[in-house]
């Protein structure tokens, strides 16, 4: 290694970084932005009904065709993407609380009682 002198040394802080740098970009790995996951028909409804959303074929049908979930056409099939099905999903379920569903069982059960609804 030779000897650094003064007037050199901000060459040499140059090259040292330029050196750094190489070895960092060997270290870090770039990321990868992930895929979006897409279902289509019948993966979109299975989805649904595992997360708690139950529903028939025919009333995925109507939401599409009303256009109240969300989808996309590809080669005329319906193209279902996740992270939209799962704000569909949050923005129609309703957090019940105690007080609430406590007052939900009770109609229930007085409503039982009486033999109907009324």
């Amino acid at each position: 290694m030779e000897a650094i002198s003064f007037d050199r040394l901000p060459v040499a802080v140059t090259k040292i970084l330029d050196k750094v740098n190489r070895i960092e970009m060997l270290l870090i790995k770039p990321e990868v932005a992930p895929k979006p996951q897409r279902f289509d028909f019948n993966g979109a409804l299975d989805y649904l009904n595992k997360s708690g959303y139950t529903m028939s074929k025919s009333k995925q049908q109507k939401l599409c065709a009303d256009g109240k979930i969300p989808c996309r056409k590809f080669n005329n099939r319906l193209v279902f993407e996740k992270s939209e099905l799962d704000a569909w999903i949050e923005s129609h379920t309703v957090t019940v609380g105690q007080s609430d569903a406590a007052l939900t069982l009770a109609r229930s059960a007085n409503r039982k009682m009486r033999g109907g609804r009324k």
